[in-house]
């Protein structure tokens, strides 16, 4: 009885303060419509318009922290002033006139800062096809760039970088002859690692950027450079489009230092804790990357920079490459010619140990000088596939938990270790079509096993 009263009276209290604060609200509101009555018909415009400008000024602070001024953060984030020192502008159209919508936190610009490695989300309004709007570099590394040309031009590190690119000491070769395969081999790329004259042939004959079609300016030259220097990415996704079969996302274009290209997927680091028959598909996926870029064509590409985020996968799960950073181009027909010593051997990557942590020892020299690598199947076994593989969030590797059929009628695990850290000489090459098959099974969960089994009972 005693509790019960004591929660009417807390209950009336409340109700009481409750009635008291709407009451002193409805007298402030009436104190203040009264005095707008009162006021003579000129101060009353006067408050009705400060106040509408109030609500005006509010609305566009708001607009401004999460979107900004779209004018004025288009070109920041595109920086097409700093034009030929960029990427190519083929996809300025579709920002100029407005083709292209971001998505997600990209909708709010003033986020931005949080944004270091510069990636957007979006996608093209007229088809609502999902893209992926890269800088290639973080804010500072595009910084350091533009002041490395700077001190290569002799100017202040504050220069006219449009303008000085063209006076810089790597450029000026350039100036009235072309680009020669040593000149894109200083830039220290990955991607000429091993210049050659066919594989500048073939960046010249996919040059999406050109100014004019079947002409070549310096400008074109010097975005040519500029993106050899900064991030080749751009470069490789238009040199090995995917219309030819290549593993890499569509390239759509670019615009100043943005890059636009299709969203391919989720990272394959999501899907660590997926199903076995799932993972077995993605890994069939990634030791077909690894065949393809090896031996699909006369130049050889080479995976070095191997973690679940540089891969992608969609909804079919198929796999794609989308960071293409640190991809070593070897051109085969040029090794073929020249005849290094040993150059038709096999060439065979030493098994990285690293203490345990993901990583990849490998020779570019040895690389340009061998027409066969097994470098691709290392990467994918070493640093996703196999126990080896520690990277956060997948300590046993991307195949961990393995069914009883996949280590013991199709032996997977040892198959794995021989990729990973082959035993015997040429390993990995004997291996791989194995490795291949048994994922492929594994993957749509065929009862080939159970048939062998059967039989052998049977028999």
């Amino acid at each position: 009885m005693y509790n019960s009263d004591v929660r009417n009276r807390r209950a009336e209290h409340v109700q009481d303060t409750v009635k008291s604060g709407f009451s002193k609200l409805e007298n402030v509101m009436s104190d203040s419509v009264l005095r707008f009555r009162l006021m003579p018909s000129r101060a009353k415009v006067l408050v009705f318009l400060s106040a509408v400008l109030s609500l005006f000024l509010y609305l566009y602070l708001a607009k401004w922290l999460f979107q900004g001024d779209p004018e004025t953060n288009l070109e920041s984030l595109l920086d097409t002033e700093k034009c030929p020192a960029c990427y190519g502008g083929s996809a300025c159209g579709l920002f100029y006139f407005n083709q292209i919508e971001f998505s997600g936190m990209s909708k709010f610009r003033v986020l931005d800062i949080l944004n270091g490695k510069n990636v957007h989300a979006g996608y093209l309004k007229q088809d609502h096809k999902e893209i992926v709007l890269k800088k290639l570099a973080t804010d500072t590394e595009l910084k350091e760039m533009d002041i490395r040309l700077c001190k290569d031009a002799l100017r202040p590190e504050n220069c006219d970088i449009a303008r000085v690119i063209q006076r810089t000491n790597m450029a000026i070769p350039m100036m009235h002859e072309p680009i020669k395969p040593d000149d894109l081999k200083k830039t220290g790329s990955f991607m000429f690692k091993c210049p050659s004259y066919r594989l500048l042939d073939l960046v010249w004959s996919n040059f999406k950027e050109y100014k004019k079609k079947d002409e070549m300016f310096l400008s074109d030259k010097m975005q040519i450079l500029y993106s050899a220097l900064v991030n080749p990415e751009v470069l490789m996704l238009q040199t090995f489009p995917k219309s030819e079969g290549w593993p890499f996302p569509e390239y759509i274009g670019s615009c100043g230092r943005v890059v636009v290209v299709e969203h391919a997927g989720k990272p394959l680091s999501e899907f660590v804790s997926a199903s076995f028959h799932i993972r077995a598909g993605i890994a069939y996926e990634l030791m077909k990357i690894a065949e393809k870029l090896t031996t699909m064509s006369d130049f050889g590409l080479y995976l070095t920079d191997v973690n679940g985020e540089n891969f992608a996968v969609d909804h079919s799960g198929r796999v794609t490459v989308v960071d293409l950073e640190n991809i070593v181009v070897v051109d085969k027909l040029a090794i073929q010619a020249k005849k290094p010593r040993g150059w038709n051997d096999p060439l065979e990557a030493p098994f990285s140990d690293c203490d345990g942590k993901n990583c990849l020892i490998f020779n570019t020299d040895d690389m340009c000088k061998h027409v066969n690598s097994d470098h691709n199947y290392n990467a994918i076994c070493r640093n996703i596939l196999s126990h080896y593989a520690s990277e956060p969030g997948m300590p046993q590797g991307f195949l961990h938990d393995m069914p009883i059929a996949a280590e013991d009628f199709w032996d997977l695990r040892n198959l794995l270790e021989e990729c990973a850290h082959p035993k015997h000489k040429e390993g990995r090459w004997k291996v791989k079509d194995k490795i291949i098959h048994a994922l492929e099974a594994l993957k749509d969960e065929k009862t080939e096993h159970l048939d062998t089994m059967r039989k052998n009972r049977d028999s």
